[in-house]
C-alpha cells in the first residue's frame, strides 16, 4: 500500500511546557496569575487538562483563598495523566516551577500556539470549502468568512496582551506627539474652518461619526470632504451603499464646477458651465479621490477593500454612506444593540490597524418629531442616532449636520393650527439654505459646542457662512 504525505498531517504546535511552568508559578503565587487573567482564558491552552486545572486556580483565588496542592485536590477531577493521579501531577508542577516572574512570557508562549493552531484550522477549512464548494457559497463569501475568522483569531492573540506598563509607554507616546505636531501631513482638513472649530483636525486612527437627517445632505457634505482631502495631496476614498458610483461622480463634480446638479444630470448645459465640467474633467485625472461602490455589504467586505486599497494604492481617509446600509455583524436572533455595538468596533479596530481616518455616515432616526409634539426641540440629539446613543462609546468624534428647513417643511403641511402653522413658515424661511454643526463628541476638546454654515441647494453643496455666530448656538427650535 502506497501512502502519500498529504494523508499524514503533522501534530499541531503547542505550548505545554509553558503551560506547565504557568500553572506551577499560579500554585506558588496569586501574584503570577494576576499578571495574565486579563487576557488568558482556559480555552488558549492546548491541553484540555490544564485549562481546567486554570479554571479552578482562577476561581480560588478570585475569591480570596489559598491555592497550593492541597487546597486545590478536592476539586481535581478524578483521572490518571499517565501513570499519575492528577493530584500527584498537580504536586508535580508545583515543585518543578522555575519562577513566578515568567508568568507573562509564558503565557505569551501559549497565546501564540493557540493562535498558531487556529491559523493551521482556518487554512485548512479553506483548503476543504475551495475545492469543494457547497452550492449556496461563492469566492467572495469564503473571503469574507476567511477574514472574519482571520480577525477574531488577532484580536484575541494580540489585543488581550496589549498592555503597557505606564513608564514605558510613555516615552513612546510624547515621542509620537512630538513627531505629529512638527509633521502637518499627520493631520486630515476639513473643507471648511467651521468643522475644525467644532470637530478638530481628522487623525488617522480615529472613527469619527457624522450624522444627519435622511435628505439633510450627509452625502452632499461627504462628498465634497473626500474632494477636498484628495485635492491637497491625502488619498480619500468615498464608500457609495446608499447611490451608485456615477451618481456620486455626478454630484461631486456639481458641487465643485459648480452647476445644477439637475442641470448636469441631464446635460442641458450653456457653454460655460460645459467649459467648467470639461475643467473638472481634466483636474480629476490626478486626484487621489476613489469612489468604491458596494451592493450588498458587510463589515467584512469593507475591511476586505480597504486592506487591498491601503496595500496597492495607499490610503488615508474613508468616508462610508452610510452605516444603516452595512449588514450588521453576528446572528440575526442576537440583541440589536449588541449588533450594532460590534459594527462600530469592528470598523474602530479597522481605523486603527491600519492607520487611517474613518468617517462613518450616521442616519438619524424620527425621535424628533414625537419631541416636536410635546414641545420639544427639532435639533440632533445622541439618541437620535441609528443604534442610540450607545454608540457614543466606540466613536473618537461625534458631531451632526442640522438643516432644519426640510424639517419645517414637512411639519408645515401637518399643522392644523393656524398660529402654530404662521410661526412654523416663518422659522422655515428664515432657516433656508442654513446649517448647524453640533458637537456631540470631541475626545481633544470640549464637546457641546455649534457653528453656523451654508446650503446651497442648487449645487447640493455647503460653504462657509459669513455670519458670525456664537459658540455656544445650538440652531433652531
Amino acid at each position: 500500500m502506497n501512502a502519500h504525505s498529504r494523508d499524514f498531517r503533522p501534530a499541531l504546535p503547542d505550548a505545554i511546557e509553558a503551560e506547565q511552568a504557568l500553572l506551577g508559578a499560579c500554585l506558588h503565587s496569586g501574584d503570577a496569575y494576576w499578571r495574565v487573567a486579563g487576557f488568558l482564558k482556559a480555552s488558549h491552552f492546548h491541553e484540555p487538562i490544564h485549562g481546567s486545572l486554570y479554571e479552578i486556580i482562577g476561581t480560588m483565588i478570585a475569591e480570596g483563598r489559598a491555592v497550593n496542592p492541597i487546597t486545590v485536590k478536592p476539586y481535581l477531577p478524578d483521572q490518571m495523566i499517565g501513570e499519575q493521579t492528577m493530584f500527584e501531577y498537580v504536586v508535580r508542577l508545583f515543585s518543578e516551577a522555575v519562577t513566578v516572574s515568567g508568568a507573562y512570557d509564558y503565557a505569551r508562549a501559549i497565546i501564540e500556539m493557540w493562535a498558531c493552531q487556529k491559523l493551521i484550522g482556518v487554512a485548512q477549512d479553506l483548503d476543504a470549502l475551495a475545492r469543494n464548494m457547497p452550492v449556496d457559497m461563492t469566492p467572495e463569501k469564503i473571503i469574507s468568512v476567511t477574514a472574519d475568522r482571520l480577525t477574531q483569531i488577532a484580536q484575541e492573540g494580540n489585543e488581550r496582551a496589549a498592555s503597557l506598563k505606564y513608564g514605558v509607554l510613555l516615552p513612546k507616546a510624547i515621542d509620537r506627539a512630538q513627531k505629529s505636531s512638527e509633521d502637518a501631513s499627520a493631520l486630515i482638513p476639513w473643507f471648511l474652518p467651521e468643522i475644525t472649530s467644532i470637530a478638530g483636525d481628522i487623525r488617522r486612527g480615529n472613527l469619527i461619526g457624522f450624522m444627519s437627517d435622511s435628505g439633510g445632505g450627509k452625502t452632499s457634505f461627504s462628498l465634497q470632504q473626500v474632494r477636498h482631502a484628495a485635492m491637497v495631496g491625502y488619498r480619500a476614498a468615498f464608500f457609495s451603499i446608499e447611490i451608485t458610483e456615477e451618481e456620486a461622480a455626478l454630484q461631486a463634480a456639481a458641487q465643485a464646477a459648480g452647476i445644477s446638479l439637475g442641470r448636469l444630470d441631464a446635460f442641458t448645459l450653456n457653454s460655460k458651465e460645459k467649459a467648467d465640467i470639461e475643467a473638472e474633467l481634466s483636474r480629476a485625472m490626478d486626484i487621489p479621490f476613489d469612489i468604491v461602490p458596494f451592493s450588498d455589504c458587510s463589515l467584512s467586505d469593507i475591511r476586505i477593500r480597504t486592506e487591498a486599497m491601503k496595500k496597492s494604492v495607499g490610503l488615508d481617509l474613508i468616508v462610508i454612506d452610510h452605516a444603516k446600509m452595512i449588514n450588521l455583524p453576528g446572528k440575526a436572533g442576537d440583541l440589536f444593540a449588541e449588533r450594532i455595538n460590534a459594527l462600530y468596533r469592528g470598523l474602530k479596530a479597522l481605523a486603527k490597524s491600519l492607520n487611517v481616518a474613518i468617517v462613518i455616515l450616521i442616519q438619524r432616526n424620527d425621535d424628533w418629531k414625537a419631541r416636536y409634539k410635546t414641545g420639544g426641540s427639532l435639533r440632533p440629539m445622541m439618541g437620535d442616532a441609528y443604534g442610540g446613543g450607545g454608540v457614543k462609546q466606540n466613536l473618537d468624534v461625534w458631531f451632526s449636520l442640522y438643516r432644519p428647513e426640510p424639517l419645517y417643511k414637512e411639519l408645515i403641511p401637518q399643522e392644523r393650527r393656524q398660529e402654530k402653522r404662521e410661526e412654523l413658515i416663518g422659522k422655515y424661511d428664515n432657516s433656508r439654505g442654513k446649517a448647524w454643526l453640533i458637537n456631540h463628541k470631541r475626545r481633544r476638546g470640549e464637546p457641546g459646542t455649534s457653528q453656523e454654515i451654508r446650503f446651497e441647494a442648487e449645487f447640493t453643496r455647503f460653504s462657509s457662512s459669513a455670519a458670525d455666530m456664537p459658540a455656544a448656538f445650538e440652531g433652531f427650535m
